[in-house]
């Protein structure tokens, strides 16, 4: 072999081996370090840094165990509950747990009356529960006062009112949610025990807060000796009341207490409203509202007494049988009754083929917020709440003192037995006829406003007339609807 020959082999030998070593070094080098796993493309933003790993063993949220329920009866209804609320109950009806709660209330004497009937009833069924029953004044501002300063044993832990203190007594933190303590089971069968709006009336920002039980609207109360049956239209009744105005004689066409509460019906028959809740949206001088409010001027007071528009003097006037009839509620029925052997409540006529839509009030039971501390105190209060609102025994005795009742089954009974109550079911039948009031608590700003706008127009009327009363209107309420809203914006 040549020398060239034996370089060239030389050389390519020294190559071959280079490249080996090359080799060897880089797979040793790379089995001493751990093996990358492969990521998943994700988008940018779920990338994980590279110093950390993706989980390999993720565990699920465990879901809370399902609520065990029992069936009982509360009044009268069959309702599912939590099993320790029914534990509860059991050892109340025993008198194994002994527990004390405060019920307030804010109403005249022959309500006061009845409620203690009522209380009494309670306590005879479930003896481990005492209820202290007290009337008082200012019921709002006590209740919110008691609740402020955590008085327990002071307070009420129960009170009722008309559903439109709701949302004041919920946004201020004063009143409990049932729906915190109740599951959806046991919702779901009250719900079934009521008229539908009634129900909701006490349901504010998706929150249940109290039970209804009776239902108020103002309706025609007549004396049946004087009109046996039910106008058909305003026209009709109008008709009757020019017969019987005659203030030489101290007669009247109606009866009617002027207030906002009252003037409503009229301002809802021609499209108007005071507060839409739903809307949130003040219409206090809308042309609806001005052309209601204009009716109810030349088509209801030109037939009444107006130098006194007050309650007492209005009633005075029916109860003496000065004019036929007074739109009213169900509140002065027992007095009426005491007067007028034959009484009758008819639906408000239409006017113009429109319904006048009155306010409805519902009766509502809440509980406060001062006893959430307490189990026994907590239990007890909402079985009472519960209770008052699903006895039909107890219904059927507050609907012959005069509440206007909303449950179900009760109202049942009194369309059977219709000929025993030709009031109660007057009222009733002006409930589906009727606007629930605002639950808001800026349905406050709105009364005040609307009420000095009517008493101007009632002034204004005595003083120069009819017309000058109209000439007045729209410049009233727009005024009235620029100081309630600045009451809400500040």
């Amino acid at each position: 072999m040549s020398k060239v020959a034996s370089r060239n082999v030389v050389l390519a030998i020294v190559l071959v081996a280079v490249a080996l070593g090359i080799v060897f070094f880089y797979y040793q080098s790379t089995a001493k370090q751990p093996a990358q796993p492969i990521q998943p493309t994700q988008p940018p933003q779920q990338q994980q840094p590279p110093s950390q790993k993706p989980p390999t063993n993720v565990t699920p949220p465990t879901q809370p165990p399902p609520v065990t329920l029992q069936t009982m009866t509360i009044g009268t209804s069959k309702i599912r509950v939590p099993n320790d609320f029914y534990d509860f109950v059991q050892k109340a009806k025993t008198g194994q747990v002994k527990v004390t709660i405060n019920f307030w209330t804010g109403m005249s004497p022959w309500e006061v009356e009845a409620m203690k009937k009522v209380v009494e009833k309670f306590q005879q069924e479930y003896p481990g529960i005492t209820v202290k029953y007290t009337n008082v004044q200012n019921l709002k501002e006590q209740v919110k006062a008691g609740v402020l300063t955590g008085d327990v044993e002071n307070t009420a832990h129960v009170f009722t009112w008309a559903h439109d203190w709701t949302g004041d007594f919920a946004d201020s933190g004063a009143i409990v949610a049932f729906d915190q303590y109740l599951p959806p089971e046991t919702l779901t069968d009250l719900k079934a025990q009521y008229v539908a709006s009634a129900y909701t009336s006490g349901v504010y920002k998706l929150h249940l807060y109290g039970l209804p039980w009776a239902a108020e609207a103002i309706a025609l109360v007549c004396n049946r000796d004087l009109i046996p049956s039910a106008p058909k239209t305003w026209s009709e009744f109008e008709k009757v009341m020019q017969q019987w105005y005659n203030p030489s004689k101290n007669t009247y066409g109606i009866a009617y207490q002027i207030d906002p509460y009252h003037v409503y019906p009229f301002v809802t028959a021609f499209g108007g409203f005071y507060y839409d809740e739903d809307k949130d949206a003040v219409g206090v001088n809308s042309q609806g509202t001005i052309n209601g409010i204009t009716f109810y001027v030349t088509h209801v007071m030109k037939y009444m007494y107006t130098a006194d528009v007050g309650m007492e003097t209005q009633l005075k006037i029916l109860l003496e049988g000065r004019t036929p009839c007074m739109v009213t509620g169900p509140w002065n029925i027992p007095t009426i009754k005491q007067n007028i052997k034959n009484v009758v409540v008819y639906p408000i006529p239409p006017i113009n083929g429109n319904a006048p839509k009155p306010f409805s009030g519902f009766k509502q039971m809440w509980v406060t917020k001062v006893i959430e501390g307490d189990k026994n105190r907590l239990y007890a209060s909402i079985l009472f709440t519960m209770w008052f609102t699903l006895n039909d025994d107890t219904l059927k005795f507050l609907a012959d003192v005069g509440y206007v009742p909303v449950k179900l089954s009760v109202i049942q009974y009194l369309q059977a037995n219709a000929d025993k109550y030709p009031v109660i079911l007057g009222f009733a039948q002006q409930v589906p006829e009727s606007i629930p009031m605002p639950k808001s608590a800026k349905m406050n700003y709105v009364w005040g406003p609307v009420a000095d706008t009517l008493n101007a127009i009632v002034t204004k009327y005595n003083e120069q007339g009819e017309q000058a009363a109209v000439s007045i209107i729209k410049q009233l309420l727009d005024e009235a609807q620029a100081k309630i809203l600045a009451k809400i914006k500040g």
